[in-house]
């Protein structure tokens, strides 16, 4: 079998679904110790990889045509298409001699949102439907989730001890709702920091919880991902939506405590670490009705979110 010495890896987006891949570069990282690795994404997540010490080249996205000509330049002996799009096809195909694709079973996920039809006979978290992609170089243990030692400063910001809240994400149905995120916090004893990312969306949410509740330490918007990577890592455990904080903080090695409102577990993104918790109505019909978030309840009532107690000794 010919020697593997240079490999690239291809996830266009997003956030959580990067973080998701540190596993898979970690595993290339004990089987090819002597390989580069190069990760191929969009620019606007330079930072995440950044984390990632075991990257050894990024290369950003474009939609020119000499994409696929830069690719093939770089004569790769492996590639892996952990995005399965057309464009991550497009630049991959006939660039290696060897080139491995993640299964996304779409199908599986249409009939269990329009349907509630389930054809999961087994439940497969991404990372390891990554790791799959390498299913002939692994065996036994090399697929069990693992932490990976990414580049962040451990120090902390505050002697304080503190748990983190993450209480917005990019979908409305994926969020929990903001009141109900004050009536826990309020029953607390701690300090709570909230985090958030830049957009409208998030600042609104968190700067409401912060005029409605005490002890609060507001950071929403104000960190960038290394900083963000330091606050969860150093936090008692951490509360967040199914969104990229539950990924980056179990990356890290924290409790989560995640709530899931129209997505499953079915799906593959729920938290991977014996300590951590999800909070969820599995009894409800209507669930799952996205497997991405919706701007609104199809239905009007909610009560995949809205019926969630959180309890304080989560």
């Amino acid at each position: 079998m010919p020697a593997i010495k240079k490999i690239l890896v291809i996830r266009l987006s997003s956030f959580g679904d990067i973080v998701l891949s540190f596993p898979l570069i970690k595993k290339l990282k004990e089987k090819f110790p002597g390989a580069e690795i190069d990760f191929l994404t969009k620019k606007e997540y330079e930072e995440v990889i950044s984390l990632n010490p075991d990257v050894s080249s990024k290369i950003f996205w474009n939609d020119s045509s000499g994409m696929r000509k830069q690719i093939r330049k770089e004569k790769y002996d492996l590639i892996i298409d952990i995005h399965k799009n057309f464009r991550s096809f497009y630049v991959s195909f006939l660039n290696s001699g060897k080139v491995r694709r993640y299964k996304k079973e779409n199908v599986k996920k249409f009939f269990l949102v329009k349907l509630k039809l389930s054809l999961f006979k087994e439940i497969i978290p991404v990372y390891k439907k990554y790791l799959y992609t390498l299913k002939d170089y692994l065996s036994g243990s090399d697929h069990e989730f693992t932490l990976s030692d990414l580049n962040f400063d451990r120090g902390r910001f505050t002697d304080e001890t503190y748990i983190v809240i993450s209480p917005a994400s990019r979908h409305f149905t994926k969020t929990y709702p903001k009141e109900k995120f004050v009536e826990f916090i309020n029953k607390l004893n701690g300090k709570v920091v909230l985090v958030g990312s830049d957009t409208e969306n998030d600042k609104v949410i968190c700067d409401y919880i912060q005029k409605n509740c005490h002890n609060i330490i507001n950071l929403c918007g104000k960190l960038n991902i290394k900083e963000l990577a330091n606050i969860l890592y150093n936090s008692e455990y951490v509360m967040c939506n199914d969104s990229a904080v539950l990924h980056l903080s179990e990356a890290v090695g924290k409790k989560v405590v995640a709530i899931f409102g129209s997505t499953v577990r079915e799906f593959g993104f729920f938290p991977q670490l014996k300590n951590s918790k999800v909070f969820e109505i599995k009894a409800l019909q209507c669930r799952p009705c996205t497997h991405i978030g919706r701007n609104e309840c199809p239905l009007g009532h909610f009560r995949c979110m809205r019926e969630i107690q959180l309890t304080v000794n989560s």
